[in-house]
């Protein structure tokens, strides 16, 4: 949602209608499309618009479309009512830059989930051999154990 620009009794007032109460005194965010429940549900079920507009709505900025996403879905849906619109390059250029940014975003957080896996998996084989180590100590005061009994009963 957009942060709040306004100020005085009116801001505060749209403040507080982002949260409500819980009964133990704490506060909930709501979520934007519950907060404009009524003027959602005004537009009709289906309009060709309805999907983005829920999608803008979403609290979490990662799952609400970008701007070049927002052209290239409009495009898509004046093209399917038959909506003539005139290319813009800058817009398409716009666009692959966006998705190129976040191949290379998601690129770095791939390698960064490598090096995190390399790094459990050295700890791992690093575990593992302690492990195995420890399981000889016990083998071999085991041994030792058995060789005491059997001095003792010797005796």
């Amino acid at each position: 949602p957009p942060t709040l620009r306004r100020k005085g009794p009116s801001a505060q007032l749209m403040a507080m209608e982002r949260y409500e109460r819980l009964a133990d005194g704490s506060r909930r965010e709501i979520p934007e499309i519950q907060r404009r429940k009524q003027d959602f549900d005004a537009i009709a079920a289906d309009h060709p618009l309805k999907n983005v507009i829920r999608r803008c709505l979403e609290n979490d900025k990662r799952l609400r479309p970008t701007a070049a996403q927002l052209h290239v879905e409009l495009l898509g849906i004046a093209e399917r009512l038959g909506i003539p619109h005139q290319e813009n390059k800058d817009h398409t250029a716009c666009f692959l830059a966006e998705k190129e940014l976040l191949h290379s975003q998601n690129q770095e957080r791939l390698r960064e989930k490598d090096g995190a896996i390399a790094e459990k998996d050295r700890r791992l084989t690093e575990n593992e051999r302690r492990l195995t180590e420890k399981d000889q100590q016990i083998a071999n005061n085991e041994r030792q154990i058995a060789n005491n009994d059997r001095q003792i009963a010797n005796n």
